[in-house]
């Protein structure tokens, strides 16, 4: 009886681990029934949406089921300033006189960050871009990008979702086409091969798996704090 899936694994959603939580999340979100009792908790209980990891956000936002799509927009959208200038504006004149701590950062990298990037000693999924890059970057540099994360995308970056004929629906990046079959990275870092057969929609949401919003889990003295860890341990 698959009736009261859903509310049976959310009942022990504090007692999981990442991994676990990521497993929950990709069984909830492959069925819209499903689905929607995911979003009366979050809506319910607005700090379960910190707790799901940013590409399944912006997957539920850009769902091929409409109605599922404008609502999960309107739970996940509503505490994010959409001027994105304005709140990167705001973080560099607050952390202007702020002294980071790389020690302090490597925690906010391990809550905000790990879900997609690895860095230095902290643990974390290959999903997204090397950081390794970013050493030399200045902070208004990565600042900008970690507060509006759309302004420049690359295209292997970019999250697709699909829907298979049984009703499932995917999301991840495009790591391959073939004849017969794709491969989605998804959100786990997996990757999952997709007979061409099954597909019934391939859709590129144009966005990044990284979300807008991150304002919320990331104030001032932590975004300094980020800096610094970013930086190597030289601060800002």
């Amino acid at each position: 009886n698959r009736t009261g899936v859903p509310e049976k694994l959310l009942a022990g959603w504090p007692g999981y681990g990442r991994d676990v939580r990521s497993a929950v999340l990709d069984l909830l979100a492959s069925r819209p029934a499903w689905a929607q009792v995911l979003l009366d908790r979050a809506e319910a209980e607005p700090a379960l949406i910190a707790q799901i990891e940013p590409g399944r956000r912006i997957a539920l936002s850009q769902h091929s089921n409409p109605k599922l799509a404008e609502r999960a927009t309107k739970i996940f959208n509503a505490a994010i300033d959409q001027n994105r200038q304005q709140v990167i504006e705001r973080y560099l004149a607050t952390m202007g006189p702020l002294r980071g701590d790389v020690a302090r950062g490597a925690g906010v990298f391990a809550n905000a960050c790990s879900a997609c990037h690895k860095f230095g000693d902290v643990a974390g999924r290959l999903i997204g871009p090397d950081l390794a890059t970013v050493k030399d970057r200045s902070a208004g540099y990565l600042v900008t990008h970690i507060l509006d994360p759309n302004r420049a995308v690359e295209d292997r970056y970019v999250l697709y979702t699909v829907a298979t004929h049984d009703g499932r629906s995917l999301a991840g990046m495009l790591a391959g086409e073939a004849g017969n079959s794709i491969t989605l990275v998804g959100l786990d870092g997996v990757e999952q091969s997709i007979l061409r057969s099954e597909v019934r929609s391939l859709v590129s949401t144009t966005r990044s798996l990284m979300p807008d919003g991150l304002e919320g889990a990331i104030d001032g003295q932590a975004m300094a704090d980020l800096m610094a860890f970013l930086a190597g341990g030289t601060g800002r």
